[in-house]
């Protein structure tokens, strides 16, 4: 993989830029025209200031908002979105998209690969490129206009590929620019470690007048982690780790996985996010108009829901976190299924079946 397509031009797309860049790789760094503004500075100057775990000056080979162009003989496509944008990203890559890309969602924010296969489907894609997603995104970041400061290259990430039985066509080359990755299972595997929505609402929701009064004045872990918080994060991640359990694969604590990917020095909940060190730099966003709803509760919690229905598995934490979220917002994100079997391809297949496709990327019948 030599050439790369990077989708999306925020924080956690341009810190894959540079580090892909500065690698040696070719890179087209895309972003769709309404938020031109990400990309305003690197049309007129392709050079990516990075500072942090990935510092110099990256030169990228391309910076536009034509996909077309972004995509075309590029060897690897990499998408750095919010899962909002998963559906309209494959809905416009499907014409293009060719059998022989590899395609990663970096992340996944749990099923987003499917979502991707889906979709592909349903637009006449006959041969599906390799899909693969992240359980969470590469880097801890912040970008603005050409600059981009990665506070943490992840040094834990797992991953899995769509279907599973291909992920030895990319795993070495891939292992080797991210060394941080970790193979698992199959997509659901990764997708499932994704800890998003275990940790972002619940710190939102019980934070909720001091980030619409303070905003960026407020750390949000530093300052929006309480011991009574931490015990909430708590259930919702035993929640987690329960799904995983009924589906064969070998969860670990949230706690544990930030202390091995950089974020914190502790394993125990309330000292690893109110006090880890690279944690405690964030800053809380000014706004409940924000992804910790849309993206960690209307589309992760209502998978994560939809999956303990599923499997038997009780979700009671979840569940009063994903009403709470929708009462603020006025959203009924049940209803909504941001994310649900149906939209991941899957809806009417049983555990069994739905193992072997994930290995397969064949149905034993059609969902």
């Amino acid at each position: 993989m030599n050439t790369f397509a990077i989708i999306g031009a925020g924080n956690g797309g341009k810190a894959t830029a540079a580090d892909l860049a500065l690698q040696g790789k070719a890179v087209r760094l895309f972003e769709f025209p309404e938020f031109a503004a990400n990309i305003a500075e690197l049309r007129q100057c392709p050079r990516l200031n990075a500072s942090g775990d990935v510092a110099g000056e990256a030169v990228l080979a391309g910076v536009t908002s034509d996909l077309a162009e972004a995509v075309e003989g590029a060897d690897a496509i990499v998408v750095v979105t919010q899962a909002t944008a998963h559906e309209r990203v494959a809905t416009e890559l499907a014409p293009i998209v060719r059998p022989n890309q590899f395609v990663l969602l970096n992340p996944g924010s749990t099923g987003g690969s499917l979502e991707f296969a889906r979709v592909f489907r349903e637009h006449g894609v006959q041969e599906l490129p390799l899909l693969g997603e992240t359980g969470t995104l590469t880097y801890g970041c912040r970008g603005t206009a050409s600059d981009v400061n990665v506070y943490l290259k992840v040094r834990r990430v797992v991953y899995g590929t769509f279907p599973a039985d291909r992920s030895g066509e990319v795993a070495d080359e891939l292992e080797a620019l991210f060394p941080g990755l970790v193979r698992v299972a199959d997509v659901l595997a990764a997708g499932l470690t994704n800890a998003n929505p275990v940790i972002h609402p619940a710190i939102t929701i019980l934070n909720a007048a001091r980030i619409e009064k303070e905003g960026p004045g407020m750390h949000f872990y530093r300052d929006g982690v309480s011991p009574s918080v931490a015990k909430l994060i708590e259930k919702v991640d035993r929640e987690r780790m329960a799904l995983m359990t009924t589906l064969g694969y070998s969860p670990q604590t949230d706690a544990k996985t930030s202390k091995q990917q950089g974020y914190a020095e502790s394993e125990d909940y309330y000292e690893c996010y109110a006090r880890g060190e690279v944690f405690g730099g964030f800053t809380s966003p000014n706004t409940l108009d924000h992804r910790y709803f849309h993206e960690d509760i209307g589309m992760g919690l209502v998978l994560f829901c939809t999956l303990g229905k599923l499997l038997g598995v009780a979700m009671p934490a979840a569940e009063a976190i994903l009403h709470m979220g929708s009462v603020i917002q006025g959203i009924d994100y049940i209803a909504k299924a941001g994310r649900s079997l149906e939209s991941l391809g899957v809806d009417g297949l049983s555990v069994p079946e739905l193992k072997q496709y994930l290995k397969t990327g064949i149905a034993s019948h059609s969902p």
